[in-house]
């Protein structure tokens, strides 16, 4: 560690371990093979010592602590990913089941229910619901990684630095691309999205409000983020030729 920077004390330990914690708690929903809760915990606390290493804490507390948790989730996803949870098997079945999202789509069908997704992409509902198990873990960069198609969602909801007059304009059509996309999905998939990435509730606490199952509400999560990666990719399409 940079010895020109403060230590990281025991007080500053207490009071960032608990919510660590509950960012593995949140993120972690279904526990890779060999791997505890703690043992995430601790991988979240080396991302948290390299934000200590990385900025200057005493200086702006707000700005480390927003910071600190960027490096924390990292840490804790760069593991999931690491351990890859994802079978090959799975991730040919997520393909098909973005392809008929995406075919849905096209048709301006926006609320296609499960079982009409599961047929067009040719599985059965026991293929399916495997496959979104399997996938309860993902972020949207690990989806994205693997549908891989043209247009990446983490980029049209990421929140750069703007520098240029350029920028602006590009930020605010991505903002205004974003919104038109999300006005198509439906209620519970808004709802779901929104209490998971920006109030930041965990998949259990989402099944007890929305009175669902912790694997539906992972179910509606995944489907739900494929669905808006596609509408956004249509609005990117759309104002090209526009």
């Amino acid at each position: 560690m940079n010895s020109n920077k403060p230590y990281f004390n025991e007080e500053q330990i207490e009071y960032f371990y608990p919510i660590v914690k509950r960012m593995v708690r949140k993120i972690v929903v279904k526990m890779p093979e060999s791997y505890d809760e703690e043992d995430f915990v601790q991988i979240g606390m080396m991302g948290l010592l390299k934000a200590i290493d990385n900025i200057d804490i005493t200086k702006d507390e707000n700005a480390f602590y927003k910071y600190a948790l960027l490096k924390v989730r990292g840490a804790i996803l760069d593991k999931l990913r690491s351990v890859d949870l994802v079978s090959r098997y799975t991730r040919d079945k997520l393909k098909s089941i973005s392809k008929a999202h995406k075919d849905f789509l096209k048709e301006n069908i926006f609320d296609a229910s499960e079982k009409s997704v599961a047929k067009k992409a040719g599985i059965s509902m026991k293929e399916y619901y495997k496959a979104m198990f399997e996938l309860s873990n993902l972020d949207i960069v690990s989806l994205d990684n693997i549908i891989e198609d043209e247009i990446s969602l983490q980029e049209s909801i990421e929140d750069k630095n703007i520098k240029s007059a350029i920028e602006v304009i590009e930020k605010n059509e991505r903002l205004g691309i974003l919104k038109k996309a999300l006005s198509k999905l439906t209620k519970i998939e808004l709802d779901v999205l929104s209490m998971y990435y920006y109030e930041d509730f965990s998949v259990k606490e989402i099944a007890r409000i929305i009175k669902k199952t912790q694997s539906r509400v992972s179910q509606i999560k995944i489907n739900a983020i494929i669905k808006l990666k596609h509408l956004i990719e249509q609005e990117y399409i759309n104002r090209k030729i526009n």
